[in-house]
C-alpha cells in the first residue's frame, strides 16, 4: 500500500486491499483507479471524477491501469514547508483562490472552494503574482516590518543595558538618603554615650575614693568628698538633661505610593496587619485592651467573644486563647510579667501569674466596686470603678487599702464644669505612679496623682469620644478616638494631633506602645490588629 512518506510504496495487486489516499485521510477505504503525477497521490474512481470538474486540477496528469507506478517517484515524496498546505499538512499547495486569497491543496479545493470560479493553478498564478503590484506591495510590507522590528530590537537592547544603570542609580539615591539619617543618628548617639561614659567615669572615681577613705578611716576626706560630690551632682544632672535628652533614632521605612514604586517615610506607617479572629470565635472581635508581655507576645482582651488571646506578633500567629465566664475589659501587666484584668462592670479582678506561658491558670479577686480600669503600681492595684466613679487602692487579695477618690464625677474645673462621668479606660506614668483615665462622655483625660490629687489633663471635642490610652516616653498620651477612627497624641500643653497617616477602617478601642521599638498596636471592633511604626 502507498504510504504518506513514500518509503517502500509498492503497488499492491488487483485483489489486494488497495486504498485511495484522499479518502483514507477522511477515514474511508476505497480501491485505487489512478495516480496523479502532480499531486503524487493514488486516487479512487470518485476522486478522479471530482478532479475533472475542478478547473485548477484539469491540467494534472493521471496514470491508469498498468501505467500506475508501483513506487512513488522519489523527487515528489518530500514536500517543503513553503509548499505544504497549512490545513492538510501532508499535501502540497496546488492552487490559489483569488476570491478568498487563500493557498489551497487539492483537498482544500474539493472541500471548501467547489463554487469558486477564480481558482488558478499555483504554477500559473505564481508567474502573474511575481510581476504584479500586489507582489511589490507585499514585498515592501515585509521589508518595512523587517526595518521596524530591527529598530525595535535595537531599542530593546538599549533598554536592557539601561536596566542596570537605573537600578544602581536608584539604589545609590536611596542609600544616600539612608546614609544621611544613619550618620546623623550615630553622631547623636555617640555624643550621648560619650557623655554617659564621662559621668560614669567620674562616679566610678568617686566610689573608689570613698572605698579607700572608708577602709583607712579617713573620715575628714570622706566627708569632704561626699559633700563636694553632692554639690557637683546638680551640674552633672544639668549636663545630662542638656546633652542626653534625645537619645532616640529616626525610624523610617518604605511604603507603597500611588505615584511611585515606593516612598521613604519617616512618619508613622503601617508595618503589619494581624488577623486575630480564631475559628471558634462566634462574633466579630471587639478588643478592649492590648497588654505587652515578653518578646513579641501580646495579650488581647476580646470583650465580645469572652476571650483572652495571646499572639506572637513576630510571625502573626495565635499562641493560645482561653474562654472566660465574663466580659474582659482592661489589663495591667507588672514588671515581673504578672497580669491583672478587670471584668466589665463586675466587682472582680482576674489575676494571671504567668500569662505568657499559661492562660488557663488564674484566680479571681473580689473588689468592692464595679471595676473597669486597673493599674498595678508598687505591688498595689489602683482600680477605677463606676456608679460611683470612685478610685480605690487594693492589695493582691482585693483588700481595700485606701480610697483615692470617692467620686470623680463630682470633680469640676475652674468654671465649675464637670469633666468626668464615665472613666472606662486608664494608663499610668510608671515613674510617678499617676493614673490617667479617659472619659468618653466628657471628651476628657484626667490625672489621678498618687497622693490623691485630681487634675484635668485635657478636655477637648477633638478627642471625639476617647477610649483606650497609653503613655509615650515624653509624657504625651496616645488615645483612641472612637468616633474619628483615629489615634491621637495629647501633649502636656494640651496640643492634640493625629498619630496615624490616615483614619482606620475600623473603630479603635485600645492602643499599646512598645517604647523600645516605637511600635504602636491598635485594635478595636475588628478581626484585625494593626501595627504601626511611629
Amino acid at each position: 500500500m502507498a504510504t504518506a512518506d513514500g518509503l517502500d510504496d509498492n503497488l499492491p495487486k488487483k485483489d489486494d486491499d488497495l486504498h485511495c489516499e484522499p479518502c483514507l485521510s477522511d477515514g474511508q477505504r476505497r480501491n485505487i483507479e489512478g495516480f496523479c503525477i502532480e499531486c503524487n497521490e493514488y486516487l479512487c474512481h470518485s476522486c478522479l471524477d471530482a478532479r475533472r470538474k475542478i478547473r485548477a486540477l484539469k491540467t494534472h496528469h493521471i496514470r491508469r491501469g498498468e501505467d500506475i507506478p508501483r513506487k512513488k517517484p522519489n523527487n515528489l515524496i518530500q514536500i517543503s514547508s513553503e509548499s505544504s498546505c497549512h490545513v492538510h499538512t501532508d499535501n502540497k499547495i496546488t492552487s490559489f483562490c483569488k476570491s478568498h486569497k487563500q493557498l489551497c491543496c487539492d483537498q482544500c479545493v474539493i472541500l471548501g472552494h467547489k463554487v469558486c470560479t477564480d481558482i488558478k493553478a499555483i504554477g500559473i498564478y505564481s508567474k502573474e503574482f511575481v510581476n504584479s503590484e500586489d507582489f511589490k506591495t507585499a514585498f515592501q510590507m515585509l521589508k518595512d516590518l523587517q526595518s521596524a522590528y530591527t529598530a525595535k530590537k535595537k531599542e530593546a537592547n538599549m533598554n536592557l543595558e539601561e536596566v542596570d544603570r537605573y537600578y544602581h542609580k536608584a539604589m545609590e539615591t536611596f542609600k544616600a538618603e539612608l546614609d544621611k539619617i544613619k550618620i546623623s543618628d550615630i553622631r547623636t548617639l555617640k555624643a550621648v554615650v560619650s557623655t554617659y561614659d564621662s559621668v560614669l567615669g567620674q562616679l566610678g572615681s568617686w566610689f573608689e575614693s570613698i572605698d579607700t577613705y572608708k577602709n583607712n578611716n579617713q573620715d575628714n576626706e570622706l566627708a569632704t568628698l561626699v559633700l563636694r560630690s553632692i554639690k557637683d551632682v546638680d551640674t552633672i544632672k544639668d549636663n545630662i538633661q542638656r546633652l542626653c535628652s534625645d537619645d532616640s533614632i529616626v525610624r523610617y521605612g518604605f511604603v507603597p505610593d500611588e505615584t511611585s514604586l515606593l516612598r521613604l517615610v519617616k512618619a508613622p506607617f503601617l508595618v503589619r496587619t494581624i488577623t486575630i479572629k480564631h475559628e471558634s470565635d462566634e462574633n466579630t472581635c471587639q478588643i478592649t485592651d492590648i497588654a505587652l508581655l515578653r518578646d513579641d507576645l501580646v495579650l488581647l482582651a476580646d470583650y465580645i467573644n469572652l476571650k483572652l488571646k495571646i499572639f506572637d506578633t513576630g510571625n502573626s500567629t495565635l499562641v493560645s486563647n482561653v474562654k472566660l465566664q465574663y466580659n474582659p475589659w482592661q489589663i495591667s501587666v507588672t514588671e515581673h510579667g504578672e497580669a491583672y484584668m478587670a471584668y466589665f462592670g463586675l466587682p472582680k479582678i482576674l489575676h494571671l501569674k504567668s500569662p505568657a506561658t499559661d492562660l488557663t491558670t488564674f484566680r479571681e479577686i473580689d473588689v468592692d466596686g464595679k471595676c473597669y480600669a486597673v493599674e498595678c503600681f508598687n505591688k498595689t492595684l489602683k482600680v477605677q470603678c463606676l456608679t460611683p466613679a470612685k478610685t480605690i487602692e487594693v492589695d493582691g487579695e482585693g483588700n481595700q487599702t485606701r480610697i483615692i477618690s470617692n467620686d470623680l464625677s463630682k470633680e469640676t474645673n475652674a468654671n465649675g464644669e464637670q469633666f468626668v462621668t464615665r472613666p472606662y479606660w486608664s494608663t499610668q506614668d510608671s515613674t510617678t505612679g499617676s493614673m490617667y483615665v479617659s472619659c468618653n462622655g466628657k471628651n476628657s483625660i484626667t490625672e489621678i496623682k498618687s497622693d490623691g490629687g485630681i487634675k484635668l489633663f485635657v478636655k477637648s471635642d477633638k478627642l471625639n469620644c476617647p477610649n483606650g490610652l497609653c503613655m509615650d516616653t515624653d509624657g504625651s498620651i496616645l488615645v483612641c478616638s472612637y468616633s474619628s477612627k483615629d489615634v491621637l497624641r495629647v501633649k502636656k500643653n494640651e496640643d492634640i494631633q493625629s498619630v496615624l497617616p490616615q483614619p482606620l477602617h475600623f473603630i479603635p478601642r485600645t492602643v499599646a506602645l512598645d517604647k523600645r521599638t516605637k511600635r504602636l498596636f491598635v485594635a478595636g471592633v475588628s478581626d484585625e490588629m494593626h501595627v504601626f511604626q511611629i
